[in-house]
């Protein structure tokens, strides 16, 4: 554990050259010193701030141990947008009510469209938690109401399409019905995310709007489509998906073959222990992953076939 003064000093080295083992050391910081942080983050240089944010997030994303939770916290309050936006992502693990407490006030003061947005996809995480009966009620109320909020008219649509795929989890009837307003609103990016907001819901209701979507036109349409009937369950797609298990769009492929995966059954298994064989590698590591969760669905007590 650092202490007061080894961590000025390492504040003092970052204002020289950006190197990953001293950034790493910004890892497991006590509660206690977010108010030296508070003081010592604003004189760092902007360009240095935000690369700092920007490596905490790759480093914490490729060694799962590092935390750079205090730092973090106080870059959400950072004069910069984009290191406010950066240090929203960072958090990306964190699921604690303290986290979730900053976020919601940092939304209260937020005025930018782009960190708006980050703040609605980081929600979306504790709207799952809510729904999953790990969030008190009143907490995931206060998520809810937030994420409401940011599907005012008012919003940037980029705001107003991350706060519907968050807050598609809660699937009450004031959700479905936003869905169906972005979805049929004209608006390409929200038709988009309508879609990924049907397989979030996890409400069969969606699945003959799916189905259409399936026969698009546009790689990223079928792509979601391909995905929320995975997450649904959508046993009625098995047809259609094996067909974009050869799409040409490889995204859309991919997105087939898991969602296959998703569903399962003995038509979806048999086609992908096919793939799993396939002399494309990209094809194959899918469809093997596909198969996984396939046979564990099945029975979770039996090997996976290598």
């Amino acid at each position: 554990m650092l202490t007061t003064s080894e961590l000025r000093e390492l504040f003092a080295r970052l204002q020289g050259e950006i190197r990953a083992v001293d950034v790493a050391r910004l890892s497991d910081l006590p509660r206690a010193t977010i108010p030296v942080i508070e003081e010592l983050w604003p004189q760092l240089p902007l360009t240095h701030r935000r690369r700092i944010v920007e490596l905490m997030g790759e480093m914490s994303e490729a060694n799962i141990d590092l935390n750079f939770r205090h730092v973090l916290i106080v870059a959400l309050n950072d004069p910069d947008p984009d290191v406010r936006r950066s240090a929203i992502e960072g958090l990306w693990e964190a699921e604690d009510t303290g986290v979730l407490h900053r976020l919601l006030e940092r939304l209260s003061r937020e005025t930018e469209p782009v960190v708006k947005a980050a703040l609605a996809q980081a929600l979306g995480r504790f709207a799952d938690l809510a729904v999953h009966g790990r969030l008190a009620d009143h907490e995931g109320q206060r998520v809810r109401e937030a994420l409401a909020s940011l599907l005012a008219p008012g919003e940037p649509v980029e705001v107003r399409r991350r706060a519907l795929e968050s807050i598609a989890a809660y699937a009450d009837a004031a959700v479905i019905e936003a869905i169906e307003e972005a979805y049929w609103s004209g608006d390409h990016r929200l038709r988009v995310s309508a879609i990924y907001a049907m397989g979030r819901s996890l409400d069969r209701r969606w699945i003959p709007l799916l189905l259409d979507e399936l026969q698009s036109e546009d790689p990223e349409l079928r792509y979601e489509a391909a995905t929320a009937c995975g997450e649904i369950g959508a046993e009625e797609a098995v047809d259609d998906l094996i067909r974009l298990t050869s799409d040409t769009d490889r995204d859309v492929q991919g997105a087939a073959i898991l969602a296959l995966g998703r569903i399962g059954g003995t038509i979806a298994t048999n086609v992908l222990r096919r793939l799993a064989r396939s002399a494309d590698p990209v094809v194959r590591e899918a469809a093997e992953e596909a198969l996984a969760e396939a046979i564990f669905a099945s029975d979770p007590l039996r090997p996976t076939p290598w």
